[in-house]
């Protein structure tokens, strides 16, 4: 499992120089920077900025900061990310406990 960054677009962007917001993922996939990816979650396609090979659990997208333990408030726990060939009619539950 390694940690990828991610923006938001449409059209193909230079990872060294784009002033977009940064987005991370936990995958197993083989990607390389400059990758388009499509998913039917977002209306915006994601290409692939930075490649880690590193897995880190937590990410500041206001500070840009990746840690193995949360350290802030303001940073969310990065969601894994699945690469597929073409999707699956599929809806996602989960099992609960109601009182």
């Amino acid at each position: 499992m390694k940690t990828i960054l991610v923006v938001y677009s449409n059209e193909r962007v230079d990872a060294s120089t784009t002033k977009l917001k940064r987005y991370a993922f936990n995958t197993e996939a083989d990607v390389e920077v400059g990758d388009v990816l499509g998913s039917n979650a977002y209306d915006t396609m994601m290409v692939v900025v930075k490649v880690l090979e590193e897995k880190f659990n937590f990410y500041n997208a206001s500070t840009g900061e990746l840690s193995k333990d949360l350290k802030n408030t303001k940073a969310f726990e990065i969601k894994t990310l699945k690469i597929v060939d073409g999707f699956e009619d599929v809806v996602y539950a989960t099992k609960v406990s109601v009182d």
